[in-house]
């Protein structure tokens, strides 16, 4: 996957260390490029807005968050699927972008976020002269 501008960090040393030995999830992720920018799209289910935490450093995006219990602590479940903790996830974008106007937005457990392209990766069209 070397020749993608954006590769998954699945590297076992980038789990963070303030995790300790315990699961986390890794969200899907569906990852569109554009002319200017690449828009992520992460499952992030019973995630709130103030439960996520998205950092870009060194060519590095990481992208953290805490899904919060449904229920309240004590609850008799007959059947339980649904798993609580937090998420993970890691990208390497080779391509530069404007880190100041990344924009997040949590709607119905998706993330989307907008990850505009430095003015210097951006496609850029060359006018034809005919003589």
């Amino acid at each position: 996957m070397s020749d993608t501008a954006i590769q998954k960090n699945q590297s076992a040393s980038t789990t963070p260390e303030r995790m300790e030995q315990q699961t986390y999830y890794t969200p899907l992720v569906d990852i569109l490029e554009k002319d200017d920018s690449f828009v992520f799209k992460a499952d992030l289910p019973g995630v709130r807005p103030e439960d996520v935490d998205i950092r870009y450093e060194n060519g590095v995006m990481t992208l953290s968050a805490q899904a919060q219990p449904r229920q309240s602590p004590g609850t008799n479940y007959i059947w339980r699927e649904y798993g609580v903790g937090p998420f993970y996830r890691q990208f390497i974008l080779s391509v530069p972008i404007d880190p100041n106007g990344i924009n997040a937005e949590l709607k119905n457990g998706e993330l989307t976020l907008s990850v505009p392209k430095a003015e210097s990766a951006k496609t850029h069209k060359i006018p034809i002269k005919s003589t």
